[in-house]
């Protein structure tokens, strides 16, 4: 236990939030910081600090002995940074949040995200990807202080990568394309706010693009207008935009925020209804309608709520 275990060569490990014991020690192991992931599981037992190891950037010598490495990750690395992105934000927005947390700038965040290089290099089997905006995925991050914004946002891609080789593994409902399923998921992520309503409103853009129909997301026409207001104006309906999906059919040329794997889930698997409308029940949730008529009925309960 007070050898070295490893080979000697500097290197870093990234332990992210919530990986257990059997999984720290198979990442250890593969990046040569442990020889050994039973001993070090066993060790961790003997212990008993099994549920006390701290995720974080950590980097090692390669000169330390399994103590040494165990007594670092229970200390957690004072140097790494840890950032929370969360769900249905803007790149901008993440760029502040970078900003703020002192890994990058703001503008070097956003050059980054116009770098096609990246993109490319995490999704090389997309034909086609016209900016970033929505495929940073919301996570907690460790990052060193001035970390490159380049680093920052491929490893926040290759996150959302890595989601959705896990959930689309079949052909999207409609034909969509991955990127499609992707803008799809965004527009369902801000447009829900309860996680139980995300198929049932994935299952209306459905049913919408199937009919040839507009989506008339308010979520869009916000993204459009560049930011968020507390009531939509009819005026607003008009705003000439391509992300206006009141005025234009199909789906926005791009996502309009960041999405989370419930978002993606409910792409992959909507639920399978007849409903083309919905509208909010004044309670987070929402009343879904087959026809105009129905809806228009659901739409006078809502105002009539609102006045209350």
């Amino acid at each position: 236990m007070s050898e070295p275990v490893n080979s000697g060569q500097k290197h870093e490990v990234l332990i992210e939030s919530g990986a257990n014991t059997r999984k720290i020690a198979s990442l250890l192991k593969n990046k040569n910081t442990i020889k050994s992931a039973l001993l070090f599981r066993i060790y961790i037992k003997f212990l008993s600090v099994d549920n006390r190891l701290r995720p974080g950037l950590y980097a090692f010598s390669g000169k330390e002995t399994i103590n040494e490495v165990i007594q670092l990750l229970l200390r957690g690395n004072e140097k790494t940074i840890s950032v929370t992105v969360p769900e249905g934000v803007t790149n901008k927005r993440i760029a502040s949040i970078m900003h703020d947390s002192e890994i990058c700038s703001i503008n070097d965040f956003i050059e980054a995200t116009m770098n096609p290089s990246i993109t490319g290099r995490v999704f090389s089997s997309w034909e086609y990807i016209p900016e970033m905006e929505g495929l940073l995925f919301p996570d907690t991050y460790y990052f060193r202080k001035n970390t490159p914004a380049e680093v920052v946002v491929e490893r926040m891609l290759r996150m959302t990568k890595h989601q959705i080789d896990k959930i689309f593994t079949k052909p999207l409902p409609g034909g969509l394309s991955q990127y499609e399923g992707c803008i799809l998921a965004s527009i369902i992520e801000e447009e829900a706010a309860l996680d139980k309503e995300r198929d049932l409103i994935a299952s209306v853009f459905y049913n919408r693009l199937a009919k040839n129909q507009k989506l008339e997301s308010c979520a869009t026409v916000l993204y459009a207008l560049g930011g968020h207001k507390s009531r939509i104006l009819y005026e607003d309906l008009k705003v000439k935009s391509p992300y206006n999906t009141y005025l234009n059919t199909g789906l926005p040329p791009t996502p309009i925020s960041n999405f989370g794997t419930s978002a993606l889930q409910a792409v992959a698997n909507p639920a399978k209804t007849d409903y083309l409308y919905f509208v909010s029940d004044n309670a987070r949730g929402h009343l879904f309608s087959k026809t105009i008529n129905e809806h228009n009925k659901n739409r006078h309960l809502y105002f009539k709520k609102r006045k209350n």
